[in-house]
């Protein structure tokens, strides 16, 4: 069976504790681990510039994270998952 590989961008917002940073990733990895999904790669990219200002942010904190998942997952159900985090400024998913 073939694999789906997909990979997750994801912008904190900057003023977050580290606690409860790792809230909200632990919240989307459980997510992802519950579906029988391996996070292959964390990637913490740092603190960076908007391109422009998103809800009075005008920097971030990005991470990527890479999964690899034996089965189709579910992107609408994450992207709720994603959507209802009020710390998360924006996220991309990409199929690779």
């Amino acid at each position: 069976m073939k694999g789906n590989k997909h990979q997750y961008q994801i912008i904190l917002v900057l003023s977050l504790k580290t606690e409860d940073k790792e809230k909200v990733l632990n919240k989307a990895y459980s997510w992802l681990e519950s579906r029988k999904a391996e996070i292959s790669n964390k990637d913490h990219m740092g603190i960076k510039d908007l391109a422009y200002e998103i809800e009075d942010n005008t920097k971030g904190d990005f991470w990527v994270l890479d999964v690899d998942s034996k089965e189709s997952l579910k992107v609408k159900e994450f992207n709720l998952l994603l959507d209802r985090e009020t710390n998360i400024i924006r996220y991309l998913i990409l199929k690779k």
